[in-house]
């Protein structure tokens, strides 16, 4: 009968001999950036704080961004031509 340790060694002996050196094949990393669905959903949800449907803080809260990076999307929407600018209008 072996240890626990000898079976994990042997385990990670036959891991790395299929998948290599890190004893995986790669199912581990992911990708840093937000899905499509998430990048889609902060574009509109940054249309609405331009619009004035929703607050600076509300956008920002929602999105997951800094205010500051909030303005900046805003400012690049504005700038794009796609959406008028009516923050603070009444």
């Amino acid at each position: 009968m072996s240890t626990v340790s000898e079976t994990r060694k042997r385990a990670w002996e036959t891991r790395r001999k299929k998948y290599g050196e890190h004893g995986h094949n790669g199912s581990y990393s992911r990708n840093p950036g937000p899905c499509p669905d998430c990048a889609r959903m902060r574009g509109w949800l940054v249309r609405l704080h331009v619009e004035g449907t929703l607050s600076e803080g509300q956008a920002a809260k929602a999105t997951g961004l800094s205010r500051i990076d909030l303005r900046k999307a805003a400012d690049d929407l504005i700038n794009s031509g796609a959406v008028r600018d009516t923050r603070g209008e009444a």
